[in-house]
């Protein structure tokens, strides 16, 4: 009996497993309000503390910044020739339009600080900076009041802007753009040198602007880190990269055409190409639109001239290589139905240990 084949039209699903964790951007809650605590001089009995949320500061105590003005603060040049780049035109981190309280004004709560002594700003993950007396009570006009921002324009207040509250240098002078930026010179000039920010071997200002404080800490007479004596600093850095497994397909359809039983269609080639980090393995699953259709693909797929096998690995592909592999359809003899058949290839990419 003769039967003809309809058009048999599939798509590749690309598609792969993760065996180790991805990394990726976790966005942490913005914070709503900051623990303030004065210590005494053995740095553990607590002279005085408070805690206040992002209202009260707008409601009673004075607003640095009016939601409109820019603040600017540098990164790194990775320049050799141009470290601290004076002139303010390279890598500038707009940290957006503010308004927040002076972190003098927040110190005042507990008591002030005063000369000698330091205070520690602290993040919710832990990350924190350390500054004396006289950046916060008496800043040059080219660093600014110390501020602590709960809003930013474009965002509104912490309890929506994710970064807040952030510490931003209000810095009162500009570059030759008009920009009010605290730039690295500006951090070399009025910070200690130890207090210096660095990424790798370059200054960078923008190490500064710590985000999600919830935590003030005064140290009367300082802490260890300000005191007198020699010193000597090493900057760190390390990049975690965590192992993931990937591919790429280097086609997202394939149209058989039209077959008769016992007919062979053309070999169509598909290149699988490693996207992770670890050398792994393929397999092929298929999955037919309907009973027929499954019965279809497992009675007359090919891959690389071998019968379709779910279990079988049909590539092995290196860490950025591509293996391709050829696909075709032998139709049975026997086979006796008729219409359109389709299918979703699967290719599943598993990590070789």
């Amino acid at each position: 009996m003769f039967i003809r084949l309809m058009r048999i039209l599939f798509l590749l699903g690309v598609l792969f497993t993760v065996m180790y964790a991805f990394s990726s951007d976790v966005v942490a809650a913005g914070t709503t309000s900051i623990h303030i605590v004065k210590y005494d001089a053995d740095g553990v009995t607590i002279l005085d503390e408070v805690t206040i949320d992002y209202t009260d500061m707008e409601d009673l105590l004075p607003i640095q910044g009016n939601g409109n003005t820019h603040y600017f603060h540098q990164g790194p040049t990775f320049d050799t020739a141009n470290l601290w780049d004076p002139d303010e035109t390279v890598n500038l981190k707009d940290k957006g339009a503010l308004k927040g309280t002076d972190l003098k004004d927040l110190c005042e709560l507990v008591g002030g600080m005063s000369e000698g002594d330091a205070v520690r700003v602290t993040a919710s993950d832990g990350f924190n900076k350390t500054f004396e007396y006289g950046n916060v009570y008496n800043p040059a006009p080219r660093q600014g009041r110390i501020v602590i921002n709960w809003y930013c324009d474009g965002y509104g207040y912490v309890s929506e802007w994710n970064d807040g509250m952030m510490l931003v240098c209000f810095a009162q002078t500009t570059n030759a753009a008009g920009q009010y930026v605290f730039g690295n010179w500006d951090m070399h000039e009025t910070f200690p040198e130890y207090k210096w920010h660095y990424y790798d071997i370059y200054p960078s200002s923008n190490g500064y602007t710590i985000k999600n404080i919830n935590r003030i800490s005064i140290y009367s007479g300082g802490v260890e880190e300000s005191g007198e004596g020699n010193y000597a600093v090493i900057n760190v850095t390390a990049n975690v990269v965590l192992s993931t497994v990937g591919i790429s397909l280097s086609r997202s359809e394939i149209d058989y055409e039209d077959l008769e039983p016992g007919e062979n269609s053309a070999i169509v080639d598909v290149g699988i190409t490693n996207t992770g980090t670890k050398d792994v393995y393929v397999t092929l699953e298929v999955l037919g639109d309907g009973d027929i259709a499954q019965d279809f693909y497992e009675q007359s797929l090919y891959i690389d001239d071998v019968i379709y096998d779910s279990s079988r690995t049909i590539a092995t592909v290196n860490k950025s290589q591509t293996e391709t592999v050829d696909t075709q359809l032998k139709v049975p003899d026997d086979w006796d139905e008729g219409g359109r058949q389709n299918a979703l290839f699967t290719f599943w990419a598993e990590a070789i240990d």
